[in-house]
């Protein structure tokens, strides 16, 4: 079942334990569209992972649904075996904007065989209805120690988790990340336990045999996590994403967006607790310091000069942290073509040379 399933594994004095099984929740506190630190409800934000030629795929579905009084946002998670259809589940998902607690409110299931025809519903189940209730998927403020109920359904479901480290490293194939998530889960129903491990503003990393190997976001600012779009918004009013990507960069999830701002193009790496790491904007050549244009030029002899951006950088990634630098960094990347050659360099405003020339051997000056 994926993110919303558990496997059976060897049993643990965990399943043992205390569970949380009473959420004092109000209601009309919750939204169906938010995130927190390990878990995103944006529609058009889509977790694929792989084991083997299986894969299993998350999708934040532009869709709501009305589960137990509260209307929650539509996560379908799909999974194939073999390269085949297997499982697709519409899970029902609200967020409490003050807590950033997610509960989980059922979902519908569909089984498919070899011939891809539905087979069953195995673990369907909706709060309120057989005495079901709804349950906490993700925490807000991850405590090592927590234990809760994500499922409540006493005739289908009772799965459950608690914390168990919230510093974890973990590679994966779409990266390298720190500062992670660690859950062991159990069932009321079954013995056994398993590990899920979440990267801060990224969601699951790895479900059994399932690793992440790639993020999407749609191109709109409302598809990032909350802290990403506020700083975005907040700093970019009137832009238009273009392409947006999402990278570990030394431990740290950070997303890379470009953009159209009015009629100028531009690009700017926010990192997932909202920190903007640097800023590009592209500019011509009477907008470079003369002793820049210099030093591009000499280098460019023989070649094309193209695109050229101005680049402001505030912050770094290093080991799992994002550091303020002393001072604001200021570089231009100038792109040189030269036949069906392309490089870039990259200066100082004083003229020195940060990047040289990545040309060939053959090619190099």
């Amino acid at each position: 079942m994926g993110l919303f399933g558990v496997g059976v594994a060897t049993l643990s004095c965990a399943a043992e334990a205390k569970f949380q099984d009473n959420f004092n929740v109000e209601k009309t506190t919750l939204a169906n569209k938010g995130s927190n630190t390990y878990m995103i409800l944006k529609p058009g934000y889509k977790l694929t992972l792989s084991d083997g030629k299986d894969t299993l795929t998350i999708t934040v579905l532009d869709e709501t649904k009305m589960v137990d009084g509260v209307r929650t946002r539509v996560v379908e998670e799909r999974e194939t075996k073999g390269g085949r259809l297997d499982e697709v589940s519409r899970n029902y998902f609200a967020v409490d904007k003050a807590t950033g607690d997610i509960y989980y409110f059922g979902e519908d299931v569909d089984i498919y065989d070899a011939e891809g025809k539905v087979t069953g519903h195995e673990g369907a189940w909706l709060s309120s209805l057989k005495d079901a209730k709804f349950g906490l998927m993700m925490p807000g403020k991850a405590r090592v120690g927590s234990r809760y109920y994500q499922e409540m359904a006493p005739e289908e479901a009772m799965d459950r988790a608690e914390v168990v480290n919230v510093s974890e490293t973990v590679k994966v194939p779409a990266g390298t990340f720190t500062k992670c998530l660690k859950t062991r889960e159990s069932s009321g129903l079954e013995s056994g336990v398993e590990d899920k491990l979440f990267a801060p503003g990224v969601g699951l990393l790895k479900d059994g045999g399932f690793k992440l190997t790639k993020i999407n976001v749609a191109l709109r600012d409302t598809a990032l996590p909350d802290s990403v779009a506020k700083t975005f918004k907040a700093t970019f009013p009137n832009a238009e994403i273009l392409k947006a990507e999402v990278e570990a960069e030394d431990g740290v999830a950070v997303y890379d967006l470009e953009f159209m701002d009015g009629a100028t193009g531009k690009e700017t790496d926010i990192t997932a607790d909202g920190t903007m790491l640097e800023f590009t904007i592209v500019v011509e050549a009477e907008d470079v310091p003369a002793a820049a244009m210099k030093t591009v030029r000499r280098a460019a002899e023989g070649s094309v000069i193209g695109r050229i951006e101005y680049i402001e950088i505030s912050y770094e990634t290093k080991n799992g942290r994002v550091v303020k630098l002393p001072e604001t960094v200021i570089n231009y990347a100038v792109e040189m073509i030269r036949g069906d050659k392309t490089t870039e360099i990259v200066v100082n405003p004083d003229g020195t040379m940060v990047e040289p020339a990545g040309w060939d051997d053959a090619e190099e000056q």
